[in-house]
């Protein structure tokens, strides 16, 4: 009875996660793959959850003692059971390993990039510098469907870029020089903040992103080129 009932409750369950976009918005080709891993881990997850919950109201009403005070027979250990426990346990922790490791492959993907952004973190602002094209921006702009490289830098405190509509987080260290691969698929404008706590005005060291057609973001560069007067 309770094995029928985990079954029921773990298929529903997974049903009802399958096909379910967990991140809020999804703008980028890393967040795909985000998406779709927390999508598998939660689907993992459920049967696992199903199991535990089911087992401890089982345990609860078939073992319940009521009014008998008598000590209960003694408990040994089922070797099949444990084994198949470790065993299953095993081969699960390695299966979510294994998709996780091809997952992170197709984030990094190879290193070539269309265009290459540096972004500086201080407290408690960001600036982007455009290093191929020479310039300088307050808002991250990028073209849409071109990957983008952008590397990290803190002149303090460690900060953290996260830009939760591409699914992205990177700390910036000082000191060090931190790098992550971007490569955004839906135009729009979106919020980008510090994730890691950098001091008093942590909760104002917001940003915003925008990406657009490749032919404004021509533009864009095209108007940045003509105020700063090259």
């Amino acid at each position: 009875m309770a094995f029928a009932i985990w079954a029921v409750l773990s298929v529903l369950g997974v049903a009802a996660v399958v096909g379910m976009q967990i991140l809020p918005i999804v703008a980028s080709r890393e967040a795909v793959v985000i998406d779709r891993a927390l999508v598998a881990l939660t689907v993992v997850s459920v049967p696992v959850l199903m199991f535990v919950v089911v087992g401890m109201l089982y345990s609860a009403i078939r073992f319940r003692a009521g009014n008998d005070d008598t000590e209960g027979p003694p408990i040994h250990g089922h070797r099949r059971l444990e084994a198949g426990w470790v065993v299953g346990t095993f081969v699960m922790v390695i299966g979510v390993a294994a998709y996780g490791t091809i997952g992170l492959l197709e984030i990094r993907g190879d290193q070539h990039a269309d265009l290459e952004v540096q972004v500086h973190a201080k407290q408690w602002a960001w600036e982007f510098d455009y290093v191929d094209l020479g310039l300088d921006s307050e808002e991250l702009i990028l073209p849409v469907g071109r990957r983008i490289h952008i590397t990290l830098i803190s002149s303090d405190a460690i900060h953290s870029l996260s830009v939760p509509a591409f699914g992205i987080k990177q700390d910036a260290v000082p000191g060090r020089v931190t790098q992550l691969y971007v490569t955004p698929t839906l135009t729009g404008t979106y919020g980008a903040q510090c994730a890691e706590l950098c001091g008093l005005g942590h909760t104002r060291m917001l940003a915003q992103v925008t990406v657009m057609e490749p032919s404004e973001f021509d533009a864009w560069v095209a108007q940045k080129r003509l105020e700063s007067g090259e």
